[in-house]
């Protein structure tokens, strides 16, 4: 049932599993000395199934050694500390006991996934098990029974105090039986206590969401449909409304605490990307694709690329004719670098009036102050690409 050792043995030898597990509990409360041996078989015998045993996979890691060494240095250091206090009846039963303690410890940390996932259901279920309805009565009386014996050798630990040498020694460990009797008896309503609390919580949260998604959808979602239908007449308004409505909802399902918050003003390169994104969608019903590659903290160099980035997308939106444009940022180490592109009716760089700086002074001379350079490729009819690149200042980001 734990480690198969009963049974293994069981049919080794041609007999009944039960037989096997009734010597082996049985020689376990008699000086703990079954529950040495089992543990013994369980790590040096290997699983059906698998190549190595317990055993071999500890001794041949290193760093399972040295934990397995300290912590038996722990607790024979603590072993031999109680005997000074004068316990001496049971000590044969503790060293025994710490014996077992220590190999389930191997047993533990050397154990496959496959087998640490069975004793891990094994112990969960039968911590939930001794709470429902239908549990046998002999389940609740083998409990019962083991926690009323531990609780019972405690307290006759307890009131020896004052009567016998070394009376401190039997305080420690009859406290230790009493806390383990108890611990026997109610753990399992405990365990199904705080299950059943985490469940709850973990339902309300569900039900929580499930409200602010209809809360979201009635308030948002709800009222952009209708003010679609009342410009059904408006491709353009119609098409706005629709970026718009799509652009909340990708923010909102990226982060939904922020939804209905008004917001600061950005502190990133992506942040200020998404300002650039909302300003042109909103005001102009033209769709915006934004890409950023590894996000930064903003300065003055990174502002001005910004700044001359959101020139070029105004124009593209106000003269190309596209029905949308695309908006590439990214931060490499030693420079930041956006590209804007659209597939307008695209223009001729000379053809442009002089008294027209939007693209002179907004976006060439402006990346030029700050040591940055500004390529800007169009073809009457094959659209518009400008190519900015900003040398960034500080690495350490």
């Amino acid at each position: 049932m734990l480690g198969g050792v009963c049974s293994g043995i069981a049919k080794r030898f041609g007999v009944q599993a039960r037989t096997v597990r009734i010597v082996a509990v049985i020689s376990a409360l008699f000086l703990a000395s079954g529950a040495a041996l089992y543990m013994a078989m369980w790590i040096a015998i290997t699983r059906q199934g698998e190549d190595t045993s317990i055993f071999t996979r500890t001794s041949s890691d290193k760093r399972e050694k040295e934990i397995l060494f300290v912590v038996s240095i722990a607790v024979i250091t603590f072993l031999i500390a109680l005997r000074t206090l004068g316990l001496h009846a049971l000590g044969l039963f503790l060293w025994l006991l710490t014996l077992s303690a220590l190999e389930g410890l191997m047993v533990w940390r050397g154990a496959s996934s496959d087998e640490r996932e069975h004793l891990r259901t094994l112990a969960d279920s039968s911590a939930v098990r001794t709470t429902t309805k239908s549990d046998s009565w002999l389940g609740v009386a083998i409990r019962t029974g083991v926690g009323v014996v531990f609780a019972i050798w405690g307290i006759s630990f307890l009131s020896r105090v004052g009567y016998e040498q070394g009376a401190a020694a039997y305080v420690i460990v009859g406290a230790a039986a009493l806390v383990l009797g108890l611990f026997v008896l109610f753990a399992p309503w405990w365990v199904r206590t705080v299950r059943d609390l985490s469940y709850e919580r973990r339902a309300r949260l569900r039900a929580q969401d499930r409200a602010d998604m209809a809360a979201h959808v009635h308030d948002s979602v709800m009222q952009t449909l209708s003010l679609i239908q009342r410009a059904a007449d408006n491709p353009a308004e119609v098409t706005r409304l629709a970026r718009i409505q799509e652009r909340d909802l990708r923010i909102w399902l990226a982060n939904p605490e922020t939804f209905g918050t008004s917001t600061n003003p950005p502190t990133s390169l992506a942040q200020s990307a998404l300002e650039i994104e909302r300003e042109i969608e909103d005001n102009y019903g033209v769709g915006v694709d934004v890409v950023v590659v590894a996000d930064i903290a903003l300065d003055d160099s990174v502002n001005a690329l910004l700044a001359a980035g959101r020139e070029a997308t105004l124009n593209a939106a106000k003269w190309s004719g596209a029905n949308s444009i695309s908006l590439y940022i990214e931060a490499e180490p030693n420079q930041v670098s956006m590209f804007i592109r659209d597939q307008g009716k695209g223009f001729d760089l000379g053809q442009v009036p002089d008294d027209r700086q939007g693209i002179a002074r907004s976006i060439i001379e402006r990346m030029h102050r700050y040591d940055g350079t500004a390529v800007i490729r169009s073809t009457p009819g094959n659209g518009t690409e400008v190519e900015l690149h900003m040398p960034r200042r500080v690495h350490s980001e």
